[in-house]
């Protein structure tokens, strides 16, 4: 196995392990998604609500009920996975830049934070697709369970988008908890009566929208409309791509960032008293250990340019910053 799968999957196993930790979230699939679905099965009226189906361009007139079920799932899918997402990235962010200053390369995690969504989109779109298939059998089965998958897909770009940005986790899972509601709001007939407004369409759940109202009443697949969805994930993915990358760059004292040749032509002064730390780091194995004494931003300074540096050089060589203190 090459050394590029190993960081990948290395980097996979821990953001799945990470995710399986969320209890929150667990519990949040586990009990709110089939009480939300339940309620709306003996709560909501079937009374005919007028709804804009732009896959044909005609005006549907569907049960209330079975809308709400449609927009329900889509609400709870876009929550769990919004919230899990930016969860995860929100904790990992030190330890991810702890990595990237050893040397982890940042497409890997990237890469692995991208698996970890696909999956749990999957995973909670299926069940909210057979929860809602328990009260209700819309008329294209898979087209529904696609809708679910691709509001979910959408929101966990935007919860790793949120995780990279915010300082904090209220205000977080406020940010998601208020996208959802507004843009589910909007887009709904039973919230919103002008719900036909063209300026939906700018929304990010007016794709998976029109695939669950499709999925439901209609034999038709609004292609054209989920078309916006890509254009969300792209979206998503460069403002995440940049903010992973300002996020987990390594600077030294004066804001500059670390590299290698900074360390190597970079003169070691002597260490004041009380300032100097004790730098250990592994560069070959339990045999080979190098220590020194050196200032505490020149000791962070070394540790992130010689991991980098060996890993890099040798992809045989295992390269692991052991630990820095004070002397």
């Amino acid at each position: 196995m090459s050394i590029g799968r190993r960081f990948y999957r290395t980097a996979t196993g821990f953001e799945l392990i990470e995710h399986a930790r969320n209890r929150l979230a667990i519990v949040m699939v586990a009990v709110f998604i089939p009480v939300w679905i339940t309620l709306i099965r003996f709560m909501m009226p079937e009374n005919p609500l007028p709804f804009r189906y732009r896959g044909t361009g005609e005006q549907l007139h569907v049960n209330g009920q079975h809308l709400t079920f449609v927009s329900g799932g889509l609400n709870a899918a876009t929550l769990i996975v919004g919230f899990l997402m930016f969860s995860v990235t929100h904790r990992s962010g030190p330890f991810d830049r702890r990595l990237v200053a050893a040397g982890y390369p940042r497409p890997h995690l990237l890469a692995a934070k991208v698996t970890a969504l696909f999956a749990s989109s999957v995973v909670v779109g299926a069940y909210a697709t057979a929860m809602v298939y328990v009260y209700w059998q819309p008329e294209q089965l898979w087209l529904f369970g696609l809708g679910m998958f691709t509001s979910a897909l959408t929101y966990g770009g935007i919860g790793i988008v949120l995780g990279t940005l915010l300082h904090g986790e209220l205000e977080g899972m406020f940010a998601i908890i208020m996208i959802s509601l507004i843009d589910v709001g909007l887009e709904s007939p039973v919230v919103n009566a002008g719900s036909d407004n063209d300026l939906v369409q700018f929304l990010p759940m007016y794709g998976s929208m029109q695939a669950g109202v499709g999925a439901g009443f209609t034999h038709t697949v609004p292609w054209t409309q989920m078309a916006a969805l890509p254009v969300w994930w792209a979206v998503c993915s460069i403002v995440g791509l940049i903010a992973f990358h300002v996020r987990t760059r390594v600077y030294t004292r004066s804001g500059r960032p670390v590299t290698a040749a900074m360390v190597a032509n970079a003169p070691i002064p002597r260490p004041a008293p009380g300032e100097a730390v004790h730098v250990t780091v592994r560069v070959c194995g339990p045999s080979c250990v190098a220590t020194d004494h050196m200032p505490m931003y020149q000791g962070l300074a070394v540790l992130a340019a010689l991991s980098a540096e060996q890993a890099a050089d040798r992809a045989d060589q295992n390269v692991y910053p052991l630990s820095i203190k004070r002397g």
